[in-house]
């Protein structure tokens, strides 16, 4: 019995430092990527903050840096010997909100770390009477299939929610770029405008707008930085947007004009989504409602004959 309860009690204690060292490690990758998110955002930050703030920053910084060196060597075996910057990994880490240059190395990074967390997860647990059998190389192999399919699955929600975002502010914004140019500005101080005007109330587009404008700074063709705009934010409104901007650009049609057309149709568009999503809200009901609530309401209204009728038969 105390050798049985002693090996227990050591199984629990492994398996609680291998679930903390796991979160440990994922933590502090996904901590390294989201900090890595918006690198200009962070030295603003630090400039004024004073010098303490930057002493910690840059202690901050160098864990950071091992933390990064640490995933790119485990990222290896999984990245291409080339054309990967170029890659759709590239692109979504980047619709993502993640522009870092090392944002592909540490995301393949913790990819690799959850395919070797998770199978050594699961095989502490026949320590613990938990898994044992020959389920044991089958929840390994899930276990392993899990642990490199979720940093994916984590992406494409974070994409998700960044896109979704994009186009709740994007007609704000449009509105505020017809003000602009119809004031007289041009149609690049309009987007640099813009850009320091919506910086609380939409943090996502303006920093997309600043971008266009450096680039534009920068003596990238006015074409070419809407386009990498439209790349960035992966939303079908801005890629029209671009689309319309650069045709009204080639062929003289006025901007303020083309823009306000714009920004009435993504009101349109984004009122046809909350009305489709507001219709399908009977459907979503109807489950929850003939499986969890009809029932009680059942044995409530019927519960009470129900038992009369018994004990009518029982006598």
């Amino acid at each position: 019995m105390n050798v049985t309860s002693s090996n227990s009690d050591v199984a629990v204690l492994a398996i609680s430092l291998a679930l903390g060292l796991a979160v440990l490690a994922l933590g502090w990758a996904g901590a390294t990527l989201i900090a890595r998110r918006d690198p200009a955002w962070r030295r603003v930050q630090a400039m004024s903050q004073g010098a303490a703030a930057q002493g910690r920053l840059t202690l901050l910084e160098r864990l950071r840096q091992g933390a990064t060196s640490l995933l790119t060597r485990l990222s290896a075996p999984a990245r291409p010997s080339q054309g990967w910057q170029q890659s759709r990994l590239r692109r979504d880490l980047v619709q993502a909100g993640y522009r870092s240059p090392a944002a592909v190395n540490i995301f393949l990074g913790c990819k690799v770390l959850c395919l070797l967390c998770m199978p050594a997860l699961t095989a502490t647990l026949p320590l613990a009477g938990v898994l044992q059998g020959p389920w044991l190389p089958l929840a390994l192999a899930g276990s392993a299939g899990l642990g490199f399919l979720l940093p994916s699955l984590v992406l494409d929600h974070l994409g998700t929610a960044r896109r979704e975002r994009l186009t709740r502010e994007l007609p704000d914004v449009l509105d505020l770029m017809v003000i602009s140019v119809e004031a007289g500005l041009g149609l690049d101080a309009a987007i640099k405008r813009v850009a320091e005007e919506v910086l609380i109330s939409a943090p996502l587009l303006s920093a997309e707008l600043n971008f266009v404008s450096l680039e534009l700074g920068a003596g990238i063709p006015r074409a070419m930085a809407l386009k990498n705009l439209a790349s960035r934010c992966g939303v079908d409104e801005v890629t029209s947007l671009v689309s319309m901007l650069n045709q009204a650009d080639r062929f003289g049609v006025s901007v303020g004009r083309s823009l306000r057309v714009h920004s009435d149709s993504v009101r349109t568009k984004r009122r046809q989504k909350m009305e489709e999503k507001a219709a399908k809200i009977p459907l979503k009901l109807l489950f929850p409602v003939l499986f969890m609530i009809f029932p009680a309401i059942m044995a409530v209204m019927a519960g009470p004959a129900i038992i009369r009728i018994t004990e009518s038969i029982i006598k």
